[in-house]
């Protein structure tokens, strides 16, 4: 037990830095990036995010010599929750490029606040987990903060609840699905054909290209 304690740690602090590297960028790096593509169509935007996250997806997939892991998801359970998934991840990445495009990131702050609290109550629900006395009142001080951030912004926050709880679902059901995260992401990514046909479409087409704005004439005095 004592020669897996530096194992432990050295798998914690890369595990640390994953979770730094990935919340900077789903924090701050991706919504400025898709703020950029204000004007790009939401499916066009998916459809890309689709078919790139499939390619390297697949890539890795076979440079790490784990092709075989992807045929042996044969077992009618395993797919069906994984479409399920799948399709709460949709739902998810839908919201966030619409809100994000459209001037709502504060919105998707609040999603994504809120989001842990109702992976904890899904995990006590579901799953039958346990809270200690701190972790109970951190859990009290988020929801106050979700609460007055609410109350400020005022009406239904309707897209921070989306975001909350179909991430907050897709995380229960890929805790419950037996497949390794690489895998199980790998298949999320299977409708890449489907994305991909469509982009294929629009380039042939032009019909993600929008008519360019048209400068405006100054008002002249009548003579």
């Amino acid at each position: 037990m004592t020669d897996d304690a530096p194992s432990r740690r050295r798998q914690h602090r890369i595990g640390l830095l994953y979770a730094l590297g990935a919340f900077t960028a789903w924090g701050i790096v991706l919504p400025i990036y898709l703020k950029a593509l204000g004007d790009v169509p939401v499916p066009e935007v998916l459809a890309h995010r689709i078919v790139w996250g499939a390619f390297f997806a697949l890539a890795l997939v076979a440079s790490l010599g784990r092709r075989r892991e992807l045929r042996q998801l044969v077992v009618p359970r395993t797919l069906a929750l994984l479409l399920l998934s799948a399709l709460l991840v949709t739902i998810n990445w839908v919201t966030y490029i619409y809100a994000i495009g459209s001037g709502h990131i504060v919105d998707t702050s609040h999603g994504y606040f809120m989001n842990p609290l109702v992976s904890v109550a899904l995990g006590m629900v579901a799953l039958g987990e346990r809270l200690r006395t701190l972790q109970i009142a951190a859990c009290i001080v988020a929801a106050l903060g979700v609460a007055v951030l609410a109350a400020a912004t005022g009406g239904l926050p309707w897209i921070a609840l989306t975001l909350a709880f179909s991430f907050g679902f897709y995380g229960l059901v890929r805790k419950v699905v037996a497949v390794e995260s690489l895998i199980g992401f790998t298949f999320e990514a299977s409708v890449a054909p489907i994305a991909g046909v469509y982009l294929l479409w629009l380039a042939a087409t032009g019909g993600s290209r929008r008519p360019p704005r048209l400068p405006a004439i100054p008002a002249t005095a009548s003579s």
